[in-house]
């Protein structure tokens, strides 16, 4: 929403009042803030709403590969791809300027959650607001002020300069001033300290719903852009020693039983997982259903009317539809078509490819491709096999010789990374050519926001900074030690270590743009990793570590006072 039409959404939760008090009316059947904001309930309603808009504009917003962009599409994880070599541009990042639709999209996005937070917490002051308590009300204001610093966060990281509106806005408004990246990080933690004073522990609080322990692990990531280290250590400590947190390390969930005859779908029936897959299955990523590891995360259902992604509709949180590979729909070199099978196979449409980075680069680490969890059989499908019982190839491993267009050998060669597949499907569609039932590339599991694997990554990365090598090395074996990979000494960490094991550890969870952008290694991971770039042969200049205020936001802004960052 442009910051100068901001006041259009009053409309739908302000109202106007006449100039002619015989002429007020008074609503008995329909909602106003006067009827809305009256008590814990309203409040909590309003705070549903902005939850409602992350799980949307993150990843359900419409049914396109784009939902993920904050994810690392276009960036160095992954990319858009349409063929054997054609990579489309998302970004164009050798010619991104202040018209960009990612910039205008985002900083939109952003504003709109600031201002909902912003009614909130203005309106708890209201005379129509009844509170049982200040510990009632200040648990509401504390949420909303979480919420804020998250939108806030990203506004740091990704464009440094950006305005900070900590009022409800109820006119048009054209003389909205930058403030510094230093001074958006100061106020979000203003707004943590308050949540982390007053939102309730994270058991207290509803599944889907942030705590106090969020609140804490993004003010680590504050504390670390602030340069306030040992603050940021301390956060991300609070968060570790709580004991109501730990990684998981042992086997959990609804399918620590499950069996499967491997992706050739021939043979006996053997026990399939393992503590790292379990994280990912549907059903087992809530602290209800004993993961210690979530802190926050966001929520789907495939049965239930508002649980943004029912059945009945398609959904379109569609990670499993447009990650990996369309292996399912090659043809052998009789023609006979490969045939879709239900269990661990997704129904990818081949639109986001998985970099050589993501794919190879990062296991190869300490020779460490066979000995990494992240990297078996159960979470990365590196093979592909026809399984069309009228395929003279059936129950083989498909390869160049038997695939019937040679263009095609990518698609059995790129790795898919099995946390995105769910295990059991829920049958919603069925494949013509197969019979096989389906849900169509949509995946009704949670996913996560915040994982306690990340907090020992800030930490780290805050010990490291702190010049605490020592320190930063056992954390980042606490992650490695859980995956069963070779610990790294001292002398490992860097800044591209931690990244590079986020990317091992967090790949589709971590936003990865935020993260690129925060440490200012955008660009440099760009010309590294990223397939176009590379391809193109772009050189590209640092100032592309934060993108371009809006265009359309500098000239909405009439009186001045919006800086165009250096570069655009």
């Amino acid at each position: 929403m442009k910051l100068r039409n901001i006041c259009l959404a009053l409309a739908l939760v302000g109202g106007l009042t006449s100039c002619y008090d015989l002429l007020e009316e008074k609503p008995l059947d329909f909602l106003t803030p006067e009827n809305s904001y009256t008590n814990k309930k309203g409040f909590e309603a309003a705070l549903a709403g902005i939850y409602s808009n992350i799980r949307t504009y993150f990843y359900a917003n419409t049914d396109s590969w784009q939902n993920f962009d904050m994810l690392g599409v276009d960036i160095d994880l992954c990319s858009p791809r349409s063929g054997e070599s054609s990579y489309p541009e998302y970004f164009y990042w050798n010619t991104l300027n202040a018209d960009n639709s990612f910039s205008k999209k985002w900083w939109s996005r952003l504003y709109s959650m600031i201002y909902s937070c912003n009614v909130i917490i203005d309106r708890s002051e209201s005379e129509y607001a009844e509170w049982v308590s200040d510990e009632e009300k200040n648990a509401i204001v504390g949420e909303a002020k979480f919420l804020r610093a998250f939108a806030y966060r990203f506004l740091a990281n990704m464009w440094g300069n950006a305005p900070i509106v900590l009022k409800e806005t109820t006119s048009p408004q054209f003389n909205y001033k930058s403030a510094t990246q230093e001074e958006i990080y100061k106020q979000c933690k203003e707004d943590l300290d308050f949540a982390i004073r007053w939102m309730p522990d994270i058991d207290d609080q509803k599944g889907g719903r942030a705590s106090k322990v969020a609140a804490q692990h993004l003010m680590a990531e504050i504390l670390i852009g602030l340069k306030d280290y040992e603050g940021a250590i301390q956060a991300a400590s609070d968060v570790i020693s709580n004991p109501a947190m730990s990684l998981m390390k042992e086997r959990f969930g609804k399918l620590i039983d499950f069996e499967f005859e491997g992706y050739d779908y021939q043979g006996e029936k053997e026990p399939w997982g393992d503590v790292y897959w379990d994280l990912f299955r549907e059903d087992n990523f809530n602290r209800i259903d004993g993961n210690k590891e979530c802190i926050w995360n966001v929520q789907f259902d495939v049965d239930l009317v508002g649980g943004g992604n029912e059945g009945n509709s398609g959904g379109y949180f569609g990670l499993e539809r447009w990650i990996g590979t369309n292996w399912w729909m090659l043809k052998d070199v009789d023609g006979k078509s490969n045939w879709l099978k239900d269990i661990l196979s997704g129904r990818p449409v081949d639109q986001i490819s998985i970099t050589d980075y993501a794919g190879n680069q990062i296991w190869e680490y300490k020779g460490d491709w066979d000995r990494d969890i992240r990297n078996s059989k159960y979470n990365m499908k590196r093979e592909y096999y026809w399984t069309n019982p009228e395929s003279r190839f059936y129950g083989q491993k498909m390869t160049e010789e038997n695939l019937g267009n040679k263009e095609d050998l990518f698609r059995i060669t790129q790795p898919t990374y099995m946390k995105v597949v769910t295990a059991k499907h829920h049958g919603q569609f069925t494949d013509a050519l197969s019979g096989e039932t389906h849900d169509n590339g949509r995946i009704y599991k949670d996913w996560y926001i915040m994982r306690l694997a990340e907090t020992y990554l800030l930490r780290a990365e805050a010990y490291m900074l702190a010049g605490n090598l020592k320190a930063a090395t056992n954390d980042i074996n606490v992650i490695r030690n859980r995956a069963h990979a070779t610990p790294v000494s001292e002398s490992d960490v860097n800044m591209d270590l931690i990244l590079d094991e986020r990317a091992r550890e967090l790949f589709m969870e971590d936003y990865r743009i935020n993260t690129l952008m925060r440490t200012n290694k955008l660009s440099e991971y760009l010309m590294k990793y990223n397939p176009k770039v590379i391809q193109a042969g772009y050189v590209l200049d640092d100032h592309l570590n934060k993108l371009p205020i809006p265009n359309s936001e500098i000239e909405a802004n009439k009186e001045g006072g919006l800086v165009q960052n250096p570069g655009y």
